[in-house]
């Protein structure tokens, strides 16, 4: 359950901009991978200590942190870590996948149970040597017949991706995780099976989109690699015990951040990492992943802040979008508290857009005021294709300040115009 510690009591604006302005915001040489930042790949995530920063200027340990592009879910876990609640938002979900196995704390025994019965029923798949010795009933029958009933073993999309013995292996696993019964374990199970899927495909290895590579070489069989990732994976869930993160009062949820399920003035800080408009191809990278949990990659483009990117009007397809996200945050943000971006200025269709300015218009026309901003070079960033990046807060206006302003509007229009 969500705690709603907060108040529309807030540090003033001159605290927010001394805070920012001394603090260095380019973190070059900090670990970004700490906890469970790195149980899967995530394209344009957040770096966590740049999250952390910003939640320990706007807010108080008890209060509710929202990020409406939560992704994998860097906010959310960094929130927990310092003792505050956290909702994130997101329409993809794989990355509400990976964002609930980052921020659940599951208890050590029962994760090293996932891995011993894994390897077990998997025994008969030459996981690694010396082999485990036979059980009865586990020599893989079930688990081949499965596969062997299964459609996606003969399905045009499926086996073009993978070849055939590794697209039947890839299947037996699938089977054995959709049977985990605890659903907490079964999460991080398919976290772990997500992870290799691009590893044993047909993909080509030098490009982030997924592009097929006729001369791939052949692939390994998954079985020991999946065993191998299911381990690191719950080794890394495991580590969670050893930190203070508030994580039961952690919500993860698929929805979009144009319509967000979040009460009116329920929320103390907004802190996001907005989409880069069409320079990064979410549904498109995660293809091959998203495929296997049963969702369409394209349609998923289509529906993303950003989607689409080669069409010629996704550039005003994102402004209406992520103005929308603006009017979502100035509702659910409570009076007097604030919100913090960062975005860079990326290329998209041969030109740059200054996506901090647009962030700012947005902003102002949702009715959040700007209070101050700063700036990081982005050296551990994607190659720093996106160049500078801008770290922008604003904040909504209190009600007595809304009050004061309606008051000088409604003076203003009573007031006889002189000639």
């Amino acid at each position: 359950m969500i705690r709603h510690g907060g108040t529309d009591v807030s540090i003033s604006d001159a605290v927010v901009a001394k805070s920012v302005s001394q603090e260095s915001w380019d973190y070059p040489d900090v670990d970004t991978q700490h906890l469970t930042h790195g149980i899967h790949r995530y394209s344009g995530k957040f770096i966590p200590q740049i999250a952390s920063r910003a939640i320990k200027i706007l807010t108080k340990p008890g209060e509710l942190v929202l990020d409406p592009y939560c992704g994998s879910g860097t906010t959310l876990l960094e929130a927990a870590l310092l003792g505050r609640g956290a909702v994130g938002l997101d329409l993809n979900p794989l990355a509400v996948l990976i964002a609930a196995a980052k921020t659940t704390r599951i208890r050590i025994d029962l994760l090293e149970s996932l891995v011993a019965s894994v390897h077990v029923d998997l025994s008969f798949l030459d996981l690694e040597r010396p082999r485990l010795p036979r059980v009865a009933g586990l020599d893989g029958t079930d688990l081949r017949c499965a596969a062997v009933r299964d459609r996606r073993l003969t399905d045009e999309w499926f086996t073009k991706w993978y070849e055939p013995g590794v697209l039947e292996e890839l299947l037996m696993i699938d089977h054995l995780v959709s049977r985990v019964e605890n659903p907490q374990l079964r999460n991080v199970a398919r976290v772990a099976f997500s992870d290799i899927l691009r590893r044993c495909s047909r993909a080509h290895s030098g490009y982030p989109n997924v592009m097929f590579d006729r001369n791939a070489p052949a692939r390994s069989a998954p079985g020991p690699l999946f065993l191998r990732t299911l381990r690191s994976i719950c080794r890394t869930v495991a580590s969670l015990w050893s930190s203070s993160a508030d994580l039961e009062n952690v919500v993860v949820k698929q929805g979009t951040a144009s319509k967000l399920s979040v009460a009116d003035d329920s929320v103390d800080a907004i802190i996001t990492h907005p989409p880069y408009v069409g320079s990064i191809p979410y549904a498109e990278y995660q293809a091959l992943s998203l495929k296997w949990i049963g969702a369409d990659s394209k349609a998923l483009d289509r529906a993303l802040t950003g989607g689409r990117r080669l069409a010629s009007d996704v550039v005003g397809r994102f402004r209406q979008s992520y103005g929308e996200m603006w009017l979502e945050c100035a509702r659910v943000l409570r009076p007097g508290r604030c919100a913090f971006v960062m975005v860079g200025n990326p290329v998209v269709r041969g030109g740059t857009v200054d996506l901090a300015l647009m962030s700012t218009e947005l902003a102002h026309l949702a009715g959040l005021q700007l209070v101050t901003e700063a700036q990081r070079q982005g050296i551990n960033r994607r190659a720093n294709k996106m160049g500078m990046e801008h770290l922008l807060f604003f904040r909504k206006p209190g009600d007595r300040l809304r009050a004061k302003r309606r008051a000088a509007v409604a003076d203003s229009s009573s007031t006889p115009c002189q000639s």
